[in-house]
């Protein structure tokens, strides 16, 4: 294919299984927290390690069956700082495996859509200026704003910052843009410094 030699991608090693183990290293500190709080919960209330890890999972994914509660101080103490942080670090290790499966469908329809074959129709559609060619802006702006990593706000924005760089307006910023510009700004300060000193003086006059 055309295109295959510069859009061919090494596929990620990493599957969703690995995701998963991945997002539970990173939070290896609050499950090591988690841990401890439910063994002291697990002496406080005199509870097994099945009843344990039963609160854990109702409580972590929100279920909350209430057929499982502390009943001493201790431990509804412990699960005042037990329950939002079960909560917040199953819901980190879940987010990564969404945020992976979301971002591989998103490559995927990305590496798809560059392979396709360009159309007669296409050609029409890039062909901004209508003379019948497309150039490389025209191409990757198109192809930008099809894979919607721009939007044409943003495309408007990069095109006034460059033609407020070319200095020169000669279609390209060059050495001598820069320096100009550079001479214009303090050319600016300076007259605005004068300004301000000439209604300091009238004021004083006045």
């Amino acid at each position: 294919h055309i295109y295959d030699d510069h859009c061919d991608q090494a596929d990620e090693p990493m599957s969703v299984l690995g995701v998963l183990f991945g997002g539970m290293k990173r939070q290896s500190i609050n499950f090591v927290l988690l841990s401890f709080v439910a063994a002291f919960m697990k002496r406080a209330e005199g509870w097994s390690l099945i009843d344990v890890l039963y609160y854990w999972n109702c409580t972590a994914t929100t279920i909350g069956f209430g057929d499982l509660s502390p009943k001493t101080q201790l431990g509804r103490l412990l699960a005042v700082f037990f329950i939002p942080l079960s909560v917040v670090t199953l819901g980190e290790v879940i987010a990564n495996c969404f945020a992976y499966i979301t971002s591989r469908a998103a490559a995927k329809a990305e590496k798809d859509f560059i392979r396709r074959e360009i159309t007669l129709s296409d050609l029409e559609y890039l062909d901004v200026n209508g003379d019948g060619r497309v150039d490389e802006l025209e191409f990757v702006t198109f192809m930008l704003l099809a894979m919607q990593k721009v939007d044409m706000r943003m495309m408007n924005d990069l095109k006034h910052l460059f033609h407020a760089l070319d200095a020169g307006k000669d279609g390209f910023i060059q050495k001598e843009d820069l320096i100009t510009l550079r001479q214009r700004k303090r050319l600016a300060r300076k007259m605005r410094r004068r300004a301000r000193h000439w209604k300091k003086w009238y004021e004083n006059e006045a």
